[in-house]
């Protein structure tokens, strides 16, 4: 799981920032619903929220939805690029997206398990690159799943 090390890091580096203060955090269930709710909350316990981190682009949206109910707004981030993530930040609704890439890591595994079954080795552990995408270059982003090219395996695991 990538949740608890991504939300320590992002503690991490907000402690490391002068005058950035978390004030809230309330969990959203990866869902819509749940980041519509959590958002409500937060909402309702702080009169001013300058910027909000989703763990995903499904919670962002239903946070972006939250702001619109309450008249409010704020700058949100999420992860994972979405194609829905995306068509939010070409309206200038979602700052940006972390494009940790739920496709690449799925089609690398399958690869990685076919690997070890042909009796291959492979490495203990698979270190991706992120790539924060925002208005400047949703375009490489701007497409459905399967429209996006599929993973080189020798891109990510060098001989």
């Amino acid at each position: 799981m990538t949740t608890a090390p991504r939300a320590a890091g992002f503690r991490e580096a907000a402690a490391a920032r002068p005058g950035v203060q978390i004030l809230g955090s309330r969990g959203g269930d990866f869902q819509f619903e749940g980041g519509r709710s959590a958002m409500i909350a937060l909402l309702q316990a702080h009169n001013h929220i300058d910027g909000v981190l989703a763990a995903n682009d499904v919670m962002a949206l239903g946070a972006l939805a939250a702001m619109r109910g309450s008249r409010r707004s704020s700058s949100i981030v999420a992860i994972n690029a979405t194609p829905d993530g995306i068509d939010a930040i070409k309206r200038g609704e979602l700052l940006a997206s972390a494009a940790f890439d739920a496709m690449t890591l799925a089609c690398l595994a399958v690869e990685a398990a076919v690997r070890v079954l042909r009796g291959e080795a492979v490495p203990s552990a698979l270190t991706l690159p992120v790539e924060v995408v925002d208005r400047s270059n949703c375009g490489g982003w701007d497409r459905p799943y399967e429209a996006r090219s599929l993973p080189q395996w020798q891109h990510y695991v060098p001989r």
